[in-house]
């Protein structure tokens, strides 16, 4: 069985945030500062609200069908021919999640601590451990999950004592809100990427353990009111140490921040952070390879139970195409199609299954 115990709500709330977060700590708030300038934090609140109505659509659904995940029931809604195609792009787009979480750390790291390391080697071992924790249960995943919530807060402390350094300047966001509305708002798109993670709630809802369904929806907007939060410092922060023009051309500036800064206690404060986030980043592989795998058991309509065989076949298949992932150019590539993959399976599909949900509730009296 793959649920052998069902997760508590401080593990939801783990699991989430750790989702959430992924690789874009280090890269926000560069795809934003192009769109809306220094106003970019304005861009990345507006996402983080987008992202909280998305996720009031994703439990309406999900308590329409509070007893069985979303491989299970989608049959339900659009038929069982539609819903195992609707399951296999499920599989694929969160096995593909997976897939550019790992390749744009594992460049990254390849870049700024290990240089000389294969770019096989990297995206292997990664792969390898995201599998074998993967392949076991939700609760043991969760589990593991929640101490990874550790390394993420001393994470979240060094950010936060490297940002306030002495070079930081507030007037680099003001005056507030010069680039107009129109250029905040096309910000808040990329802005809205930054936030999924969210979305597996429509597979976890009824292995959590809770007292009212409510407190569910409460739980996962408190992890992406902090993920917002934590969102909004970096970029605070970041606006804050470097003029619009500069920011511009770093693709990563909280590495910039990291290096630069002074600690006596560590020498390189850079390498000690990518270090401790790549455990973070593989909550997020690990996560999506889970689901993937759970949305993929269902295709055929009975259920295949070995789950295990599923998380390494989606691991090799993903390895493979990793393998050819590693020239920057062909990562925005495949970044800028992923981007619209994600807001169709996170936001548009799901609204579309509610509404037909509700419909057919309607028609047959529910």
């Amino acid at each position: 069985m793959i649920h052998l115990e069902k997760i508590s709500i401080n593990q939801l709330i783990c699991l989430v945030i750790l989702t959430q977060v992924g690789v874009s700590v280090l890269t926000v708030p560069y795809a934003q500062i192009r769109d809306s300038g220094n106003d970019s934090w304005m861009s990345i609140l507006i996402g983080g609200v987008i992202a909280q109505a998305v996720i009031l659509i994703i439990y309406q659904l999900g308590k329409r069908y509070a007893d069985r995940p979303l491989p299970q029931y989608i049959s339900t809604i659009v038929g069982k021919p539609l819903g195992s195609v609707l399951n296999f792009l499920f599989a694929v787009y969160f096995a593909q999640n997976g897939l550019m979480v790992i390749i744009t750390y594992t460049d990254v790291i390849n870049r700024w601590v290990l240089f000389e390391t294969p770019w096989s080697v990297l995206i292997g071992v990664s792969f390898t451990i995201g599998a074998y924790i993967a392949s076991s249960t939700l609760r043991s995943m969760a589990t593991i999950t929640q101490m990874i919530m550790l390394m993420f807060l001393i994470c979240f402390v060094i950010v936060l004592i490297s940002g306030l350094s002495k070079e930081i300047d507030f007037r680099h966001i003001l005056p507030i809100g010069t680039h107009g509305i129109g250029p905040i708002i096309k910000g808040a798109l990329p802005s809205f990427w930054l936030y999924s993670g969210y979305e597996h709630l429509m597979y976890v809802f009824p292995f959590v353990r809770s007292r009212k369904k409510k407190d569910i929806l409460m739980a996962i907007s408190a992890a992406n009111g902090f993920t917002t939060f934590f969102y909004l410092l970096i970029t605070v922060l970041v606006t804050s140490n470097f003029s619009e023009n500069q920011l511009k051309s770093i693709p990563e500036p909280m590495v910039f921040i990291l290096r630069v800064f002074n600690w006596p206690i560590v020498h390189s404060l850079d390498i000690l952070f990518m270090t401790i986030w790549l455990s973070v980043v593989l909550v997020t592989q690990y996560v999506y390879l889970f689901i993937a795998a759970r949305h993929l058991a269902f295709i055929r309509g009975k259920e295949i139970r070995n789950h295990s065989l599923l998380v390494w076949i989606l691991a090799i298949v993903c390895f493979g195409a990793g393998l050819w992932c590693s020239d920057r150019q062909l990562q925005s590539r495949i970044l800028d199609y992923h981007n619209i993959v994600t807001g169709i399976m996170i936001a548009i599909v799901p609204t579309i299954l509610l509404l037909i949900s509700l419909a057919r509730g309607k028609a047959a009296g529910v």
